[in-house]
């Protein structure tokens, strides 16, 4: 029997950006013999003639228009509300300013169909890589590891930047946030977290664990597509930092990590600050700093209930 899958865009304020990637969604068209909706799960305010234009255009190209408007804000909670309202057996989650190859759709139901014991599929953003030094500088400082399907000592994900050399579908333990999709089963308990308010880095680490309880990951690095990486956040630069270092703090705690986390984590943090200072980026300074205090001084306990952050930001390695 075909699944059925259902695609989210949580979306605040973005007209543009949304509106080219519901064009590329429309251009590929449901997948062949499947079930297909589209959720919009609006933080913001989206014109009313513009969403009766994405349902008539959905509509012709044989996918159902869904739309919710969430009271609470917060990209964490749309994930809570996707996994509420879905019907669809595979639950696909785009951020709203990628734009997607016409052929996605139909390889992502067939990685499904070629791995059944899957929880979830992930794919790739084109032009994400390092340089050879860029590498080297990022596994010293515990951004990435060894292995591309492995977070790093600290809880880092950069080691999606070596995806793009893979020819083969592998094992994960984390999906890049911009195209991310799981068994609608594997996260059927997703609860609010109360640390993930506004900045949201590593809530696709959340969900990536979350979904692994229910069975493996896999990249398909078939399933590449253009990332505009419109800005996703809209903190001040000081608070952007000292949250990005702090939802990283409540990962190591969730997985119960020992000491070696934390002090791999301060060395990542020490080496983001001398990384700015040549660019004299005193706020970026000041949040890492106020973060430095944090990872050995917060509780030990676990937080969240086995649940974690919310969107995942755009990333910068090396």
């Amino acid at each position: 029997m075909m699944l059925s899958l259902s695609i989210a865009l949580c979306t605040r304020n973005r007209v543009d950006d949304l509106t080219r990637c519901i064009n590329s969604i429309a251009i590929g068209g449901a997948p062949e013999a499947c079930e297909t909706e589209l959720w919009i799960i609006d933080d913001g305010e989206l014109p009313k003639h513009v969403l009766e234009r994405y349902e008539r255009q959905l509509g012709r190209a044989g996918i159902t228009y869904r739309y919710h408007r969430k009271e609470q804000p917060g990209l964490w909670l749309s994930r809570v509300k996707t996994a509420e309202l879905a019907q669809g057996d595979i639950i696909l989650f785009l951020d709203d300013d990628v734009e997607l190859p016409s052929n996605y759709l139909n390889e992502l139901m067939r990685t499904y169909e070629a791995y059944p014991q899957a929880a979830g599929v992930g794919g790739i953003a084109q032009g994400m890589s390092n340089s050879f030094m860029g590498t080297i500088r990022c596994l010293l400082s515990f951004q990435q590891s060894l292995s591309k399907g492995r977070l790093s000592l600290s809880g880092q994900s950069g080691s999606m930047y070596n995806w793009h050399k893979a020819k083969k579908t592998f094992r994960t333990q984390f999906f890049h946030g911009c195209n991310m999709s799981f068994r609608r089963e594997a996260i059927r308990s997703l609860e609010p977290v109360p640390w993930l308010q506004s900045y949201s880095v590593g809530e696709d680490l959340l969900l990536s664990r979350i979904a692994m309880k229910s069975g493996p990951l896999y990249i398909n690095p078939a399933l590449t597509l253009l990332h505009h990486e419109s800005p996703s956040s809209r903190d001040n630069m000081e608070q952007v930092t000292y949250m990005r270092v702090m939802n990283h703090i409540h990962l190591l705690r969730d997985e119960g990590s020992g000491p070696i986390g934390y002090a791999a984590l301060y060395w990542t943090t020490l080496y983001q600050i001398l990384r700015e200072k040549p660019k004299k980026n005193h706020t970026a300074i000041q949040g890492y700093r106020r973060a430095l205090k944090a990872i050995f001084s917060s509780p030990k306990e676990p937080v969240g209930g086995g649940q974690l952050p919310e969107r995942n930001s755009k990333k910068t390695v090396g």
